[in-house]
């Protein structure tokens, strides 16, 4: 880990739990630290939590730059707030009730809501609802569908406004087979049911928050790569919602630890809490359950989310989940599972016909070779991915995503 990269961290603690901090901040590069904080979509975050002093040794063109950042990135989150709000008031007004995944719901966990940095609109319906509410949005200012043969979602946008519509949660094609998905995918039909208000706009139930954050975080550490942004709203949330010291939150804990459990997200969730304890700042005496999971393996893990960035922004990580699967005895069987998952994800017919299974890897490459063509892919260079995903792969096995096993 660098330097800029501890620095980063440790701000990014003081930011949420006030953790204390002891860099020289007159030794420090602050224009690396500036790109390294953008990188991984905490730059409004930390620009918030330096002190005058520290502000006065940012070089000035840096600075300047770091102010109209965060200046701009607080305008979006209101556009953003402003858009998702009318956004369910219309769908709402035509009966079709949804949550909010993520975003704002996340937000609300963090000491300033205002800070976290806000992505695309994500809302989950009822699936019988979702083209339903998509034909209304598009019957009110937004444009085609960019992408219908996404498993879990619809996306539209008007603008630079993107609303995902969900009929689940995202991650669950990880290991759309396991017994534990299954029970995932009926954990979640009742999500509209037992949402609950928070100043007026629809969040998950908090057990329910809990999965669906873990599960968005997996996908992006398995996939395109998870951001420092992702894990601060898994570390607040487990500081507000998780509390072993508080009534509601052990009552919460004694419910939620059996489910991940039997989910398989039970690794992953200790694993990410100790790296927040680690790393972050996460009072230690809040979250007890946690420490009983590998420090080293804890290590590996912000390691890997300094290495990729916000959504893998810093590295490139197209192709690599093909020999990365934490199931499977070694790379090459890897490909096999991914590409058949990839197919049934991106081709929705073999979903319903497993007949055409032999000719969709065919229909993915062709759809691959006019994106790359658009300039909408990276070049998949698979030979460099299999010999880069050796240490993933191991990692990842460590996670033991969607393994059920017994609570410790």
């Amino acid at each position: 880990m660098s330097k800029t990269e501890t620095i980063l961290l440790q701000l990014t603690g003081r930011a949420l739990f006030d953790a204390p901090t002891d860099f020289d901040p007159a030794g420090s590069d602050w224009t690396a630290l500036y790109q390294e904080a953008a990188g991984q979509a905490v730059p409004l975050l930390i620009w918030d939590i330096l002190t005058d002093e520290e502000r006065a040794l940012v070089p000035e063109t840096t600075a300047s730059r770091w102010e109209q950042d965060s200046f701009h990135l607080i305008m979006h989150n209101e556009r953003i707030l402003y858009e998702q709000e009318q956004v369910i008031r219309l769908l709402e007004d035509a009966g079709i009730p949804c949550v909010i995944l993520k975003g704002s719901s996340s937000a609300a966990c963090y000491p300033r809501p205002a800070l976290r940095v806000m992505g695309d609109i994500d809302l989950l319906t009822d699936p019988g609802q979702q083209m339903k509410a998509v034909k209304l949005l598009q019957a009110n200012g937004y444009g085609d569908v960019l992408d219908d043969t996404h498993h879990c979602h619809m996306t539209i946008s008007k603008g630079n406004v993107r609303v995902e519509i969900h009929k689940e949660p995202n991650g669950l094609f990880l290991n759309e087979n396991a017994e534990s998905v299954k029970k995932i995918r009926s954990f979640f039909c009742d999500a509209v049911e037992r949402r609950q208000f928070v100043e007026g706009m629809p969040f998950p139930s908090d057990d329910q928050q809990a999965v669906i954050l873990l599960l968005h975080k997996l996908e992006h550490f398995m996939t395109s790569g998870l951001g420092l942004r992702q894990m601060c709203d898994w570390a607040v949330f487990a500081d507000r919602k998780l509390d072993a010291t508080d009534p509601e939150g052990r009552a919460l804990l004694e419910d939620l630890i059996p489910l991940l459990s039997d989910f398989g997200l039970l690794t992953f969730a200790g694993v990410m809490t100790r790296a927040c304890v680690e790393y972050l700042g996460l009072p230690q005496e809040k979250v007890p359950w946690a420490m009983q999971y590998e420090k080293d393996t804890a290590a590996k893990v912000i390691g890997q989310i300094l290495k990729d960035g916000n959504f893998g922004q810093k590295t490139d990580k197209y192709g690599e989940r093909l020999f990365t699967d934490p199931h499977s005895s070694n790379r090459m069987t890897s490909l096999v599972r991914v590409l058949g998952s990839a197919c049934r994800e991106h081709w929705p017919p073999c979903r319903e016909h497993a007949a055409l299974m032999p000719v969709a890897p065919f229909v993915l490459l062709g759809r691959y070779i006019v994106q790359r063509r658009r300039g909408e892919r990276h070049k998949l260079d698979l030979i460099r991915k299999y010999r880069q995903a050796g240490p993933e792969q191991r990692l990842y096995k460590e996670l033991k995503p969607f393994v059920v096993e017994q609570k410790r």
